[in-house]
């Protein structure tokens, strides 16, 4: 059991925000002993959360969307689990797909178009791969003897081939769409 003080001094938060994060409703408030609050492990782990979240640039509104379907009970461990799964991407892997399509000519309109889309499936498959490794990969992992460190660079090493998987499934469904267009007679674009 933590002070403020020494919550803050452990996760590198300042105990101004971690106030504020406990008003949000993203840190639980603390655990009172008469007077004093104190902060267990639990509090250090949704601390830790919340701050690599931000690290990932998620605002504030989608920070409290994340933490919202974490359990109350959550176990540390269990939210490790959700920091194993933010295990980021190399930088030079990230684009800004729309100034990228304004780049090449294509209407601005179009490009925010074509970037939501891909927001949008991005963040379901996402999801979907998520949940994947919360109820089948991570409790056979831990099972037989995988530590949550071990599950973070597991999946961080996975990241490069979904990556390529989704590029593999996306030219597939595009080389379909276009012969779709053709057996019917249309031009393909």
């Amino acid at each position: 059991m933590l002070t403020l003080e020494e919550a803050s001094e452990r996760t590198g938060i300042s105990v101004r925000n971690i106030r504020f994060y406990t008003s949000r409703g993203l840190v639980p408030p603390p655990l009172r002993q008469g007077r004093s609050g104190f902060y267990s492990a639990e509090h250090l782990a949704r601390l830790d959360l919340v701050r690599e979240l931000q690290g990932h640039g998620f605002t504030l509104a989608a920070i409290e969307k994340y933490v919202a379907r974490i359990p109350a009970d959550a176990t540390p461990s269990d939210i490790a689990l959700h920091l194993a799964l933010l295990a980021p991407v190399p930088d030079e892997g990230r684009i800004d797909i729309q100034d990228g399509l304004v780049g090449l000519g294509v209407p601005a309109s179009a490009a925010e178009a074509v970037a939501d889309v891909y927001a949008r499936h991005g963040q379901q498959v996402a999801d979907e791969l998520s949940e994947i490794v919360r109820t089948r990969l991570w409790p056979e992992y831990r099972d037989s003897g995988g530590t949550v460190e071990g599950l973070r660079e597991l999946v961080h090493r996975l990241k490069p081939l979904t990556i390529a998987g989704l590029v593999a499934a996306y030219e597939k469904a595009m080389d379909e769409s276009a012969d779709s267009y053709v057996r019917r007679g249309a031009r393909p674009y």
